[in-house]
């Protein structure tokens, strides 16, 4: 017991001297448990809808305040607001600021009162399968409500409901170009948080402090390299995943391909400012894993609907790289978006860029500084 007792006392004072460690033990069940408890919902709180009435009747106006009133959706009137409302509200849709657009005909009320089924046109974006799902039985629930109110006729609506971008509503258009923008980030911030740490392990941090080079450089130098790599092997997941899971690339590669270099440098960026901060190699790829994956899952986007998290996670995910280029690639791969549809997406993901670099720049300064 007495031996036993030692192992134990002695085991007990290596916990206590790794705060470090003890901090994460303890801290990260809580910030697990919050975010979960915050952002796993498969509600949909606002669902941005498009409604195109070419009727302008009071039946077609009953049915249009039917959407209205609804908890779940925002509703826009194209007709009065855009001369060509049809091509408008495909742009909309293909930029991903409408999730459904709603067409109302000319003969609505007509065919409502003395010729039934009176049809109705929507179409949804069937990029997020999950959201286009719920937005299809959203529209049934609302219209057999309005149905309910004309008790005497039968079959007096036929709902025509195309599916864009996605006809067969398959998840794994969906969920596939996400899980490449998690992994692109994760192995971007991996790349850069053991370059610096690794210097610092090995004692060879002393040489790079004695340097004539400018922290500024020796940052981009440590930078620069990995960008090609971090690049090679995005192409190489998104051949995989093209051949593979079959699927379809609708849009410009460039367009992927300028964006994608953004978001490695962000990556990288993070993972630099990483390296300069955590104390060894370990801590810094438990450091990565942790910033990126974590958020990435669950405050990007990848799973859940933005819209269906709280105010306060909504704003912490716009701090998450992920959550913009989540958008770029679907929107490039799944709709075939261009590039002027992800212009505030790419300076936010510069934006990033710049502070990471400039932070990891300040504590690498700072760290060199305090070795002389």
């Amino acid at each position: 017991m007495q031996r036993l007792k030692a192992v134990i006392i002695k085991e007990f004072f290596h916990i206590l001297r790794d705060p470090t460690s003890l901090t994460i033990v303890f801290l990260m069940p809580v910030i697990m448990i919050f975010i979960y408890g915050y952002s796993i919902s498969f509600d949909l709180k606002t669902i941005e809808a498009g409604i195109i009435d070419l009727s302008n009747g009071k039946i077609s106006r009953e049915l249009i305040k039917k959407f209205s009133n609804n908890q779940y959706f925002n509703v826009t009137d194209l007709k009065n607001l855009y001369k060509d409302p049809i091509r408008r509200s495909e742009q909309l849709l293909r930029s991903g600021k409408l999730k459904e657009i709603i067409i109302i005909p000319a003969d609505f009320a007509r065919k409502v009162l003395h010729q039934p089924p009176a049809e109705i046109g929507i179409i949804i974006d069937g990029s997020d399968s999950n959201v286009a799902n719920l937005i299809y039985q959203y529209n049934e629930m609302i219209i057999m409500d309005f149905i309910s109110e004309f008790r005497d006729i039968e079959n007096i609506i036929k709902i025509n409901t195309k599916i864009h971008f996605n006809p067969e509503v398959k998840s794994t258009f969906f969920f596939i170009p996400g899980i490449i923008a998690i992994i692109l980030l994760m192995i971007s911030a991996l790349l850069t948080s053991l370059s610096i740490s690794r210097e610092k392990e090995s004692g060879s941090i002393d040489l790079i402090f004695i340097s004539p080079l400018r922290s500024a450089e020796i940052i981009a130098g440590k930078t620069i390299p990995y960008i090609l790599v971090a690049l090679i092997d995005g192409i190489i997941i998104l051949v995989f995943a093209r051949f593979w899971f079959h699927i379809p690339f609708k849009g410009n590669l460039v367009v992927l391909l300028i964006f994608s270099i953004l978001y490695i440098v962000s990556g990288l960026s993070l993972g630099v400012l990483i390296s300069t901060m955590a104390p060894s190699q370990k801590t810094a790829m438990f450091a990565a894993l942790l910033i990126t994956l974590l958020p990435s899952i669950l405050l990007s986007g990848f799973i859940f609907p933005l819209d269906s998290l709280s105010p306060i996670l909504q704003w912490i995910s716009y701090l998450v790289p992920a959550t913009y280029f989540l958008k770029i690639i679907r929107g490039v791969i799944v709709k075939g978006s261009e590039l002027k549809y992800f212009l505030t997406e790419g300076l936010m993901m510069i934006f990033f860029s710049i502070v990471l670099l400039s932070l990891s720049s300040i504590t690498f300064s700072r760290n060199r500084k305090k070795s002389k």
